[in-house]
């Protein structure tokens, strides 16, 4: 007769634990054929509650996620220690942000990082910083739609809206995209992105950076009658800038009706929504009215959402945050 027993997990079982199914994704955790940068805790998708952990080519940043789990964060970091080996732990308190939304990290074990890092991301190239503020400049929950851009930008010309550093321009160049076009309101990142793509060989000199308002370049775009194959938008749920703000709750509709205004036939287009707040049938049914009101059809050819190692309670629907719709019109 088996007995169950009801301990409670140590921060080493549950690390144990999730790290089997990293293992049966991505191999050994220093492994450079493929991807070494991805979530490695994902709260209590992997019964680890206030706490997200992510590995980067031998680092672990650690987001702490609320005052509660401060408590308890030496000893899971402890425990990643024990089962990884890192060259160094950092922690974020991702709860006590600035009010410009910084949150600054401090080396807790091991190695400070030296400066940007470089990491692979499904086969690709990117840089990273594990300890400026509160992105480090890759979004691995957005792996698979990256590979997905890879695989069909051949012969495209691709807008990347909202490009932050990158990922998806680089992804479409590297698939064979004639021309790639970044645009965000950024300085910084879209220097960031230039060095992405002279991570993978590609002359950013041969493509297209604008940094602009996404909404004020999409209607450029109309007047001046360009048009693209392909069009990214993956844009913050919220976010403010010099000049201007963004909010995805009140502004996404427009921003789908300037997209499908300068996509070309038999195009496709990447919409992307990271919120709890939007279900999937809302925004669903905001991108069918879209393309309703453009007087245009359109097929969904892929729905994605979080990557395998970014698992999620079945009872929690609202924690799978990220939905993504593939469409050609």
């Amino acid at each position: 007769m088996r007995h169950h027993s009801n301990k409670t997990p140590s921060p080493l079982d549950r690390i144990e634990g999730a790290l089997r199914l990293r293992a049966s994704l991505f191999g050994a955790f220093r492994r450079e054929d493929e991807t070494n940068a991805y979530r490695l805790l994902n709260a209590e998708g992997d019964d680890a509650g206030g706490f997200l952990a992510d590995a980067y080519a031998g680092h672990v940043v650690v987001n702490v996620l609320s005052e509660q789990a401060l408590d308890e964060a030496p000893a899971l970091e402890a425990a990643l220690v024990t089962a990884l080996h890192p060259d160094g732990v950092v922690r974020k308190l991702r709860y006590k942000s600035t009010e410009r939304g910084r949150v600054s990290g401090s080396v807790v074990a091991g190695a400070v990082p030296p400066g940007p890092i470089r990491v692979l991301h499904a086969g690709m190239p990117f840089e990273v910083d594990l300890l400026d503020g509160f992105h480090t400049g890759l979004f691995t929950d957005m792996r698979d739609e990256h590979t997905r851009m890879r695989r069909l930008a051949r012969g495209r010309r691709v807008l990347n809206t909202f490009a932050y550093t990158g990922a998806f321009s680089v992804a479409a160049a590297l698939g064979g995209a004639t021309s790639v076009t970044s645009v965000d309101v950024v300085a910084k990142v879209l220097e960031r992105a230039k060095r992405n793509f002279e991570l993978s060989g590609i002359d950013p000199s041969a493509h297209h950076f604008a940094r602009m308002d996404v909404l004020e370049y999409l209607a450029l775009a109309k007047r001046r009658r360009w048009s693209f194959d392909a069009i990214v938008l993956d844009p913050p749920t919220f976010a403010v800038f010099k000049g201007g703000r963004w909010s995805a709750k009140a502004q996404y509709p427009r921003l789908l009706e300037l997209a499908i205004d300068v996509l070309a036939p038999d195009g496709l287009l990447w919409a992307a929504a990271n919120t709890e707040s939007t279900t999937p049938e809302r925004f669903e049914r905001q991108i069918a009215d879209a393309f309703r009101s453009a007087r245009r059809s359109a097929k969904v050819l892929a729905a994605g959402g979080l990557p395998g190692d970014y698992p999620t309670p079945a009872e929690d629907p609202g924690a799978r945050y990220l939905k993504v719709y593939v469409l050609l019109a």
